[in-house]
């Protein structure tokens, strides 16, 4: 039983579960009975599967040694502070515009990229679509 998955034994239970509760439902009452006693096996067998499973899940994703690391990144560049530092205002909106297309790229809604960095939805859209256009010409060799 240890090459078996917890997650296909568990969907084994849930589904021998369902084919029961059909036929109940559709007045098989034989066939019920017949699965019944499969369906509590198939349950003492999963119970032990979820006890052991959900010890590991208790730190979740704010424990995970990449999370802490990346969060760690994160807090030690604050991109705002190289404007008040006096380093050229150039850098900060490289950076700036590089987060909007990290983002954009993933999917990520104009409304909610705009909320995110501060700006509005039309600097989020032109910033995309001047990178975007620069992507292009750069493809073709312009």
């Amino acid at each position: 039983m240890a090459s078996i998955s917890s997650v296909s034994l568990n969907d084994t239970y849930r589904l021998i579960q369902l084919a029961r509760e059909t036929a109940l439902v559709q007045g098989r009452n034989d066939q019920a009975k017949r699965l019944g006693p499969v369906v509590e096996e198939m349950r003492e067998l999963v119970k032990p599967q979820q006890k052991s499973a959900s010890p590991a899940a208790v730190g979740g994703m704010m424990q995970q040694t990449g999370f802490q690391k990346l969060l760690e990144i994160s807090k030690s560049s604050q991109p705002l502070a190289s404007i008040s530092s006096g380093q050229p205002m150039a850098n900060s909106a490289m950076e700036r515009n590089r987060m909007v297309m990290a983002m954009s790229s993933a999917n990520m809604a104009d409304v909610d990229i705009a909320r995110q960095m501060g700006m509005t939805r039309d600097e989020v859209r032109m910033v995309v679509s001047v990178n975007r256009f620069a992507y292009s010409q750069y493809t073709k060799g312009v």
